[in-house]
């Protein structure tokens, strides 16, 4: 008959929990990185400090993060938590990236309409 096994811990030849945590240590990392993006942007706009951009502030998280990861010199290092696929960026987030001013040019021209057909006297649907 065979060993039927219970717990992953008692019998781990490939490190698979050793990659699990480190997994979820890695999206632990990137929701605080997250979240303390925007209590930053909150903090700026609260105290009205207009000379670092939200932007920028975000920038600088994660380059302390990126840091950290390259200085790290653990068992299971850092840079193994964070993933980067090039297909992910170029598909799902630099589009959105380069098409907001797009609509942003869209939603002007759909005031300068509406502002001239209010300024003639006729209304579009």
């Amino acid at each position: 008959m065979e060993e039927v096994m219970i717990s992953p811990v008692e019998h781990d030849p490939q490190g698979q929990v050793k990659q699990q945590q480190a997994a979820g240590v890695g999206i632990l990392l990137q929701i605080m990185m997250l979240v303390l993006s925007f209590v930053l942007g909150h903090v700026l706009r609260r105290h009205r400090f207009h000379y670092l951009p939200e932007a920028s502030g975000s920038l600088l998280i994660g380059l302390i993060v990126g840091i950290l990861a390259n200085i790290s010199d653990t068992e299971t290092s850092i840079r193994t938590w964070f993933n980067f696929h090039e297909e992910f960026f170029f598909l799902f987030l630099l589009p959105p990236i380069i098409l907001y001013p797009l609509l942003q040019y869209l939603h002007f021209i759909l005031q300068i309409r509406c502002c001239y057909a209010m300024y003639n006297g006729c209304h579009f649907p």
